[in-house]
């Protein structure tokens, strides 16, 4: 089996982290206090993509690392030699981070992958988990992207990254900074790289009467990554690795921004009705907006590409054909945009579907959705926006010049959002009629 190893940085990282690692134990064939209870050899090493089996004991492989001292407390087992706490204070800075605390922090971290890596037999990629909006996840996902980049090169990185919300202004006030600093160095060292937003969250949420709170957040976070691992851990043909995932989503080299999204039917109150979920469900809340836990929008934009991963006895027939319906709505959309501007975006929707016979817990359908598509763009114009406004009176710059960010980085990492941006946007269907029916 192709093993992974998973980074979690900063408060962000290590609090979804262990919700992750709560949802996997579940979905493993471990007992609660983590040692194997089957004897059947394939689900034994479907384990092994996540976990490192001493003496019938597994430890998640992962690396767990805060500058501060507030490591959460768990149940669960972890390797201590992999966790990591010091006594810094980041200060919101990516500067900091970077230039200064890493530079004595780094070989320790290095070293620890190193140990881990060397255990592993196929090695496939790492995952990071972190938030690009503080200076703790910004500093350290980017710097250790780019080190695993220079010492592993054959191999992929995904990053799950927590990023500023569209209509929602962050407590942290310098994350305009953070984000894009840490975002120009990730675009460069990593081959994926998927948004998360606390506004597309709370949207999630609120729709399905739950308070927002950031226990959930993480929650919801982490059982989308869990379901959108299924494919590396289960046999299948289909996205069964990192790399292949990567391939098929990744149709030109900066385009690797990705958004999610999950069935609800593990958080609707009316559980039992929910246990029914059928095919045509699962496909219409995995493409639909409201259950995308990025604040973008779905409706009229070019899809590139889409991974579906589903959960339980699911008939290929009907999802081949609820995909093909998909398909051909949106091919009806890109003829009338170009019929109306003379030419057809570049790029085509590629739409493929993984299925694990195996229940997730005792949920009937289950399913979640990586999409790579041009509603990323507004993501990015938020981002570039936000990061203007500081630009234009050069607010708190001062505190990353301090650290040794140059003042001319900032306005060549806005040149590349901008690029970016265009990039993405260009493909956008954006002469829709309004009142044209959704393929819904």
């Amino acid at each position: 089996m192709r093993e992974i190893f998973v980074l979690q940085l900063g408060g962000f990282g290590i609090k979804m982290g262990m919700n992750f690692w709560e949802e996997m134990l579940k979905d493993s064939d471990f007992c609660n206090d983590q040692v194997i209870q089957s004897n059947n050899h394939l689900l034994n090493t479907s384990n092994l993509v996540y976990y490192n089996l001493h003496e019938k004991k597994a430890f998640p492989r992962c690396l767990q690392v805060d500058l501060g001292q507030d490591l959460p407390y768990t149940n669960m087992d972890f390797n201590p030699c992999n966790q990591f706490s010091f006594n810094y204070s980041s200060g919101n800075n990516f500067g900091f981070v970077k230039n200064n605390c890493s530079n004595e922090i780094i070989d320790i971290l290095l070293d620890s992958i190193r140990s881990e890596i060397e255990q592993c037999d196929s090695f496939q990629g790492f995952q990071i988990f972190a938030s690009i909006i503080g200076g703790t996840g910004s500093g350290l996902s980017a710097i250790l992207s780019q080190k695993l980049k220079e010492e592993y090169s054959n191999v992929i990185t995904q990053c799950n990254l927590l990023v500023p919300s569209i209509k929602q202004d962050d407590l942290c006030v310098v994350s305009p900074y953070n984000s894009s600093l840490s975002f120009d160095m990730l675009m460069d060292s990593a081959e994926q790289l998927i948004f998360y937003d606390n506004q597309g969250l709370q949207q999630n949420l609120n729709r399905l009467g739950i308070q927002f709170n950031y226990d959930d957040a993480n929650l919801l976070v982490s059982q989308t990554i869990c379901c959108n691992s299924s494919p590396f851990r289960n046999p299948g043909d289909i996205n069964s690795s990192m790399r292949k995932l990567s391939a098929n989503l990744t149709p030109y080299p900066d385009q690797k921004l990705f958004t999610c999204s999950l069935t609800n039917n593990q958080y609707s109150d009316y559980y039992k009705e929910y246990l029914k979920m059928d095919e045509y469900q699962i496909f219409k809340e995995l493409m639909s907006t409201d259950h995308n836990q990025a604040s973008t929008n779905y409706q009229n934009v070019w899809f590139l590409a889409a991974a579906l991963s589903l959960r339980g006895e699911i008939s290929n027939k009907k999802v081949d054909l609820y995909n093909s319906h998909f398909e051909n709505f949106l091919e009806t959309q890109y003829k009338r945009s170009q019929r109306c501007f003379g030419k057809k975006a570049e790029g085509g929707n590629l739409f493929l579907t993984n299925i694990c016979k195996k229940k997730l817990l005792n949920y009937e359908f289950m399913g979640s959705s990586i999409i790579n598509s041009s509603s990323i763009a507004d993501s990015l114009k938020n981002l570039e926006e936000k990061l203007g406004k500081m630009l234009i009176p050069k607010a708190y710059m001062y505190k990353y010049t301090q650290e040794g960010i140059d003042e001319q980085e900032f306005f060549d990492v806005q040149s590349k959002l901008i690029s970016i941006y265009h990039q993405y946007k260009n493909m956008d269907n954006v002469d829709v009629d309004e009142n044209s029916e959704y393929w819904e």
